[in-house]
């Protein structure tokens, strides 16, 4: 029996090692990034493990507990980075929420979330007790995200080096650490839900947090691996002191799905009401089409008397008790450094025709969101029929 595990090992290791050779090739030499090629690089020797040993579907002790606190404290990790976005600001996606990027990012994402962790998976139940299959685990997987956001970066220079380290290279390591503790712990199931929360935003979510390049770093960092000290701690203390219970009859579940609900209200009426540096607005009309339509939510920033505004920007102003989102069009300079100001709906054939004076205008889009406001839209009609 002992020899047969050491034989599986040493297959297990040796694909492995060839596995780190190719992607390290990949990642300076060939420079590979696209998804499918990803995809296949680690498909393959899946399959060859799987073809070998087959698959090891059996569940984990705390598959439930862990997937739950996985989610929980994922949840509560977001809304606090986007938080304090609402503090420091945020900055756009390049990735827009439309059928293309359905079909050219979206999805291959998802399946190379998928490859990678029933790997990992593979791994950690056919190497368990091999350090140096683990380690080889992580090196690779840490691999696969640098090819992958290799061409984000300009690596001829060594402002674009430090960024790759600071904002890929670094929080991958610690992030392929913390998912190998998961799915040794749970299963796939945990490291599933940890990574389709917090990697398919960058190809979902059109906006992120705009902390700077070591503050983000850090987080990326820091709070991921406080999260996974935080869940031990919770599965030890659930598993000493609820033998005998399931995770959804602990107060605890309802108490933190509580607080996580009350949390997303709090951020979403910061948000809305504009109490920080950052307000949302549902669009109501097609006035802007095609930069927005109806339905669609946009950031704004508040102006304040420091604000430079310029033609072109789109504003959001109130005018007779409506708040209105449209393209500045016109800036006259009334004396005594006063202006009044002119816009225009970009889908409109005539400008407003009427002035706006400065201390109407609320603030300047940043950023849009579609669809999302749809409901904000329907419920404010049905309300003032």
């Amino acid at each position: 029996m002992l020899k047969r595990y050491k034989k599986s090992y040493l297959v297990i290791n040796i694909i492995l090692i060839l596995l780190l050779i190719f992607t390290c090739i990949n990642l300076w030499a060939l420079k590979n990034t696209g998804y499918w090629f990803l995809i296949a690089t680690i498909a393959i020797p899946t399959a060859i493990l799987i073809g070998i040993y087959g698959y090891e579907g059996k569940s984990r002790r705390f598959k439930y507990e862990l997937s739950f606190y996985v989610f929980i404290y994922t949840i509560g990790f977001l809304i606090m980075t986007y938080s304090l976005g609402l503090i420091f600001g945020f900055t756009g996606n390049v990735y827009k929420l439309n059928l293309t990027n359905l079909v050219n990012n979206i999805i291959p994402y998802v399946m190379l979330i998928l490859v990678t962790e029933v790997l990992r998976y593979e791994i950690i139940r056919k190497g368990d007790g091999s350090t140096l299959a683990y380690i080889l685990i992580v090196i690779i997987l840490t691999n696969i995200d640098l090819s992958l956001f290799r061409d984000t970066y300009d690596l001829s220079n060594g402002d674009g080096q430090i960024k790759y380290i600071c904002v890929i290279a670094i929080p991958s390591l610690f992030k392929n650490v913390i998912l190998m503790y998961y799915t040794k712990l749970g299963g796939v199931y945990p490291s599933l839900i940890y990574r389709f929360l917090l990697d398919l935003k960058l190809v979902i979510v059109p906006i992120f947090p705009n902390f700077g390049l070591y503050f983000e770093c850090i987080i990326n960092t820091a709070l991921p691996v406080l999260m996974m000290f935080l869940i031990h701690f919770n599965l030890k203390k659930f598993e000493d002191e609820n033998e005998n219970i399931n995770i959804k009859e602990s107060k605890k579940y309802k108490l933190v799905v509580i607080i996580i609900m009350l949390s997303i209200v709090i951020f979403v009426n910061i948000l809305v009401s504009c109490t920080l540096k950052y307000g949302m607005i549902a669009i109501g009309s097609n006035s802007m089409v095609p930069e927005f339509a109806r339905g669609d939510a946009i950031i704004y920033e508040k102006v304040n008397a420091s604000t430079n505004l310029e033609i072109g920007q789109i504003i959001i102003f109130k005018k007779d008790n409506k708040t209105v989102v449209h393209r500045l069009i016109q800036i006259v300079d009334v004396g005594n450094n006063e202006y009044i100001y002119y816009t225009k709906g970009d889908a409109n054939d005539n400008p407003d025709g009427y002035p706006i004076e400065r201390k109407n205008i609320i603030g300047v889009c940043k950023f849009k969101i579609k669809y999302i406001g749809f409901p904000s839209v329907v419920l404010g009609e049905l309300i003032h029929r």
